[in-house]
């Protein structure tokens, strides 16, 4: 098929979990299908991905921060769609759709995040479309404002919550097919969509890339990685740091915590690395290292939607995982034989002393964790069930 994908940005490098999803999928799918790729941004070619033809979009966003941007925030206030939604409108990444519809036979449209819907809401129900979502927005924005303290941030991000989940339920049903990342997010989705137009794909990994690699970790290393720009991200070091680590250092003042990942804001890192064991180390070439030198993976989110690629990727090297049950939601892992699920600070911190007391004790649950990845999550296998889901939205709009 002539696949045409409407993206936010280029997926590689691969140093985000939705780039990680997006470019694996498709460079699979490109061995069997011609795609045209929309996405804001100068790359004129995907690497490893011939049958991938690329067509950046010049777009400047408006930076988070400064007086243009807190004018546009309230700008919002009057509108009926959310932030998120306004902010990622494009007439020329329209402009260009349009071109290449023009230009060539399409069999289907593929919109690889819920914002860009507005891009292509014309041609719903005009072309075959299917719609990606990589998490369940809406409930994002509701977990931001159950932990948000500031009375003023939590009346707007009330305001956003509100608005995304009219706005969800609004597109859902638009589209000819939706695949979601999880079960969780699939029940929303079909709630809002006729039936049987709703199908999982999960999330995946590279099981040889992320392998166990043989080498000695340090006893009292911690690790968490992920893009230190995505504010979920954030909240959870912040929460490790403020009330869970602290716990950690009492029992075992040698432990050290490492924060992987790139674009940490210079306030927050600043903060978290005033206490002693935190170091912070922004964009790294490889995160593989610093997953193969810890003795426990932490994952202590409270926001979120979707399921979580950097557990996968954890359980994948062979290492012990703690997380709360927000960070493990949507993935098919069970407490106490794949990792560990805590959401108390204290029962959390408990857990970490007791595994770099007795490590080896907790072997086998890494064991078991990387024998799920493999039986599950590899990207080979994932990426036949989007394939199928590309023929059923295309076979669906031709029926009609």
């Amino acid at each position: 098929m002539n696949v045409l994908v409407i993206d936010e940005d280029f997926p590689h490098p691969t140093n985000t979990g939705k780039r990680l999803r997006t470019y694996n999928l498709l460079s699979r799918l490109q061995a069997s299908h011609t795609i045209h790729y929309v996405f804001h941004g100068n790359q004129v070619e995907l690497p490893g991905c011939p049958n991938i033809r690329c067509h950046p979009i010049d777009k400047a966003f408006t930076p988070k921060r400064g007086l243009r941007f807190y004018a546009e925030l309230l700008g919002n206030l009057v509108s009926s769609k959310p932030y998120i939604v306004s902010r990622h409108y494009s007439e020329p990444m329209m402009g260009k759709v349009n071109d290449i519809l023009h230009e060539n036979e399409i069999d289907l449209i593929h919109c690889e995040w819920t914002p860009y819907t507005e891009n292509i809401r014309s041609l719903l129900g005009v072309y075959p479309t299917i719609l990606s979502t990589h998490n369940v927005e809406s409930q994002i924005w509701g977990r931001y404002f159950e932990n948000e303290g500031n009375l003023l941030k939590k009346a707007y991000i009330y305001l956003q919550w509100k608005k995304m989940a009219a706005y969800e339920k609004d597109v859902a049903g638009r589209y000819d097919h939706v695949v979601c990342v999880s079960d969780n997010d699939a029940e929303f989705f079909s709630r809002h969509a006729p039936a049987g137009r709703v199908s999982v794909v999960p999330n995946g990994v590279d099981e040889v890339y992320f392998s166990p690699r043989g080498g000695k970790q340090k006893q009292g290393n911690l690790v968490f990685t992920g893009s230190m720009d995505w504010r979920p991200n954030q909240d959870a070091v912040s929460y490790f740091v403020e009330e869970i680590f602290p716990l950690i250092r009492e029992r075992n003042p040698e432990a050290q915590f490492y924060v992987v990942g790139r674009y940490p804001p210079e306030g927050l890192k600043a903060q978290w690395e005033q206490t002693e064991g935190v170091t912070v180390t922004g964009i790294v070439d490889d995160v593989r290292g610093y997953i193969e030198d810890a003795a426990v993976y932490i994952v202590p989110l409270r926001i979120g939607g979707g399921s979580r690629l950097k557990i996968l990727e954890a359980l994948s090297m062979e290492k012990v995982v703690v997380s709360t049950r927000v960070g493990a939601e949507g993935l098919a892992l069970e407490d106490h034989i794949h990792l560990l699920l805590r959401d108390d600070p204290a029962l959390f911190a408990s857990c970490v002393t007791d595994i770099l007391a007795s490590g080896k004790e907790y072997a086998g649950i890494a064991r078991e964790g990387r024998q799920q990845v493999l039986e599950t999550y590899t990207w080979d296998s994932i990426s036949t069930v989007l394939d199928a889901a590309w023929h059923k939205a295309a076979r669906s709009r031709r029926g009609a």
